[in-house]
């Protein structure tokens, strides 16, 4: 197949005598009804906020606020150049609205930014609740994110992040006399990129329970966030991480591309009764991808990538033992300006 939906519109804001900057940004992969025939998907807004800086003069911190749509403060991205699908758990397009407050320290050789976000992260719980007749979340959710960046003569700086999120969600079942019940939602993890000279190396790792939607995966085999199991309310976990490697030629021989590879995967744990739904719902999913991209100019580009896929599911109908493989290229180009 080919598209032309992941086509970018961005406008850039940038008031540098009232310290204000931000990005309002959208796409054409909207799900539309024909999207799959004729390739007509809706525009879709992935970025809208705002930056105002607090800056003073001759100050070693800078407090800021951001109001607006942007990557929850648990994001960790990827080498690929797939923007259709990123791998098996990456977060990279989970966008949400937020207010967010940090504050940026510069100590020469080492910068810090701690934040603190309310969050609407209940599109990270994903809408399957097996067997509840309804639910609904409590605003705001929590983010924490503390992002660490570091010299280590090697290059470009180091960087090192840790996270935490949290969102109340209210589950009800008639039934069985559950009205509402709190139930709560968390996330935490941390990674790091550390250059070395043309080589850059990135790994990532969260575990979450309650939030499985927050991991790129097909809702249709993603496990429910919660599910009942007899009357009792059960919660999905999930553990995901990615190692990822990138060789820059232009640093090492002047030579215009990369080449990058890499590993991701996400296991599901507690599906207890779920194991005999006749829903297939994936236990386990990998991707493994390699990747090379030419810089034709300084704003255009060619990429080439493999990626193999690989899911085991569970339900009546399948053995958990026995995964399932797919394999993609992908031929990109981009045009930036």
């Amino acid at each position: 197949g080919s598209t032309a939906n992941p086509s970018r519109l961005s406008f850039a804001l940038n008031n540098k005598a009232e310290g204000i900057k931000g990005l309002i940004e959208g796409d054409f992969m909207g799900k539309g009804a024909n999207m799959s025939t004729d390739q007509r998907g809706n525009f879709r807004l992935r970025h809208a906020y705002f930056i105002k800086e607090f800056s003073q003069e001759g100050s070693s911190y800078t407090p800021w606020l951001l109001i607006g749509q942007t990557s929850n403060l648990g994001t960790f991205g990827s080498y690929t150049i797939n923007t259709i699908g990123t791998p098996n758990g990456e977060t990279a397009g989970t966008r949400i609205p937020q207010v967010a407050f940090g504050v940026k320290f510069d100590a020469g050789s080492i910068k810090l930014n701690p934040q603190i976000a309310a969050e609407d992260l209940f599109k990270t719980q994903i809408t399957q609740y097996s067997g509840f007749d309804g639910y609904r979340s409590t605003m705001p959710g929590l983010g924490v994110r503390l992002p660490i960046e570091f010299n280590t003569g090697l290059g470009a700086p180091a960087n090192f992040y840790a996270d935490f999120q949290w969102q109340n969600l209210k589950l009800t079942k008639i039934a069985y006399n559950i009205d509402s019940s709190n139930q709560n939602s968390y996330e935490f993890g941390g990674g790091f990129e550390l250059p070395v000279y043309f080589i850059s190396l990135k790994a990532d790792t969260h575990y979450a329970k309650g939030f499985t939607g927050y991991d790129a995966l097909d809702n249709n085999t993603q496990p429910p966030s919660y599910y009942l199991n007899g009357t009792s309310i059960e919660k999905v976990s999930a553990t995901a991480w990615d190692t990822e490697m990138k060789i820059d030629f232009n640093k090492l021989a002047q030579v215009p591309f990369t080449l990058a590879g890499g590993y991701t995967q996400i296991v599901f744990g507690n599906l207890g009764s779920l194991s005999s739904s006749s829903t297939a719902y994936a236990r386990k999913a990998s991707s493994t991808y390699v990747n090379v991209v030419y810089n034709l100019t300084k704003s255009a580009t060619l990429g080439l990538e493999y990626e193999r896929n690989k899911a085991y599911y569970i339900g009546a109908n399948n053995d958990s033992s026995d995964g399932r493989v797919s394999n993609q290229v992908l031929f990109v180009g981009t045009y930036k300006f």
